[in-house]
């Protein structure tokens, strides 16, 4: 099942305990305050935007998969 605003909602969490306004975002993706609200709304992430976003809010990014009935993680 898939939950909406998943990433976003990581993004807003991280960027309030690193005290970063949406502006502060746009200017480490490279784009205006308004797109990365867009982003924020629709939880449309490409995996360059989101490593850009960690590097800047200094956390590492975790991308993955996960077999459910084993568990296994790749």
């Amino acid at each position: 099942m898939a939950y909406p605003n998943q990433m976003s909602e990581k993004i807003k969490l991280v960027m309030v305990k690193r005290s970063m306004t949406g502006k502060d975002l746009a200017e480490a993706l490279g784009c205006s305050p308004q797109n990365v609200y867009s982003l924020l709304k629709k939880d449309n992430w490409n995996e360059t935007q989101l490593r850009k976003i960690a590097d800047r809010l200094n956390c590492d990014l975790e991308i993955g998969f996960r077999l459910h009935d084993t568990d296994e993680r790749f």
